[in-house]
């Protein structure tokens, strides 16, 4: 594990040189999720934590963190994150993940959300036209940093970024071992896979999972998944093998799949919005059957409920481009908008109003 000031001297090319564009990564991360209540002491600190390897006592990670390779935390070890705290992840060919066998708290506050996201590969290019303006920086721009005698003083560097996309970093592994881990108000983006839950033991709650190819994943667990927002992913959340949670209060809008079900998962999914996702709301495959009851599905470009499922009490509107103004209300398992359900009860004909995140606690 290394740990890392603003202040100390670095021979490593791609820590010296991105110190400076990382600080506006991370400022305007914390910008896009906290609108315009922005603070720039985030975490009561300056510094800029360099971390990657296998921790070996108790942290607590407060202000700006640096990943620059896999961090763990083995049994018997606590990681606890700061609200405000912003962990950024460099990408590198092989994507740098965050895996708990010990205990993780990530708990944040409504104005003050932990961030977890790629900074975007950053890259040297040659100089820009005159009339553009990229970040450029010379040796006495680094004196504070140690770097004189490894730049010239007519050295110029000019930096760019490639910009952060889904699989810069592979998420936060939570494994069976775990005995305990909680996640709240947390902005998780740009992971392959932005939780994979391999105990029942983890907490997500309040957490907004945005520009995943997956945001949440399950497998064989039961994790509690409640009051999240999951929005542009691949996948909102996909549970896999006899996984069984309880899904309750989230909203899944503009992923490519809101839900996805597989082998023999029976997730319970209540009081949900699953709103203009460009497939399918709830996709089962093989002998997946969720319990789908008391959900507002509307305006997916799919199919609302796709080969499985057993329905109770839904509102389902204007799904697979039937049209905004057509309610469900088909009797029993036949419906234009799902397809291949194993029960259909109790169609509504008015939206759940306790569907969705409460907004109170967001």
């Amino acid at each position: 594990m290394k740990t890392a000031t603003a202040t100390q001297k670095h021979q490593k090319f791609p820590f010296c040189y991105l110190l400076i564009p990382f600080i506006s990564v991370l400022t305007a991360f914390y910008c896009g999720c906290q609108g315009e209540t922005f603070n720039l002491d985030v975490g009561g600190t300056s510094e800029i934590m360099e971390k990657s390897g296998e921790l070996t006592e108790n942290e607590v990670w407060d202000g700006r963190i640096y990943i620059t390779d896999t961090v763990v935390v083995p049994a018997g070890i606590t990681l606890t994150i700061r609200s405000g705290t912003i962990v950024g992840f460099e990408p590198i060919d092989t994507p740098s993940q965050l895996i708990v066998h010990g205990e993780l708290y990530a708990e944040g506050s409504p104005d003050r959300m932990i961030v977890f996201g790629s900074l975007g590969r950053q890259r040297e290019q040659e100089p820009a036209p005159e009339t553009e303006t990229p970040f450029t920086s010379t040796a006495s721009d680094f004196g504070t940093m140690g770097m004189e005698e490894n730049m010239g003083t007519e050295t110029q560097i000019t930096l760019t970024a490639d910009p952060p996309k889904a699989g810069d970093w592979a998420g936060i592994q939570i494994e069976a071992e775990s005995p305990n881990s909680r996640l709240t108000y947390c902005r998780i983006q740009h992971a392959t896979i932005g939780i994979t839950c391999r105990t029942d033991a983890v907490q997500i709650e309040r957490c907004l999972l945005s520009e995943n190819k997956t945001g949440v994943l399950s497998e064989n667990t039961s994790p509690t998944i409640t009051s999240n927002e999951f929005n542009r992913n691949g996948t909102g959340t996909q549970f896999r093998g006899s996984a069984s949670s309880d899904v309750e209060y989230n909203e899944f809008t503009a992923n490519n799949y809101g839900i996805i079900c597989e082998d023999d998962a029976r997730p319970r999914i209540q009081y949900n919005i699953l709103r203009a996702n460009y497939e399918n709301a709830i996709v089962c495959y093989s002998t997946a059957s969720p319990e789908i009851v008391s959900n507002n599905i509307t305006l997916n470009v799919g199919w609302a409920v796709y080969d499985g499922g057993r329905l109770r009490d839904n509102f389902i509107q204007g799904n697979k481009q039937v049209g905004p103004n057509i309610t469900e209300l088909g009797i029993g398992t036949q419906s234009d908008q799902f397809y291949g359900v194993e029960e259909a009860y109790e169609p509504r004909n008015s939206p759940v109003t306790e569907a969705g995140v409460p907004r109170e606690n967001f």
